[in-house]
């Protein structure tokens, strides 16, 4: 049974701005801290990835999050506070 998960989706575009101004610009978008950051053509959606959660936020600030266990999940969205907060 899946868990309910917050996402803080303020941190979680915080994180995905500094990742375009300190990340690696790749063809698949930004590798930052180990993360896999990029948008949809029109820059609405917002993907984060790491190699075990995918963290897709939606215009108006709604979001998926695809993970296997909530472990993955804890680790992701601690790695997304800690990005955050430095």
């Amino acid at each position: 049974m899946e868990k309910e998960h917050k996402v803080d989706v303020k941190q979680a575009l915080r994180v995905f701005d500094r990742a375009t101004k300190e990340g690696q610009k790749e063809a698949d978008g930004w590798h930052f801290q180990g993360l896999t950051l990029s948008t949809d053509f029109d820059g609405y959606t917002v993907f984060i990835n790491s190699p075990k959660v995918k963290l897709t936020v939606f215009f108006h600030n709604k979001y998926s999050v695809d993970y296997e266990n909530s472990k993955d999940l804890g680790e992701f969205l601690k790695l997304i506070a800690r990005l955050d907060n430095n």
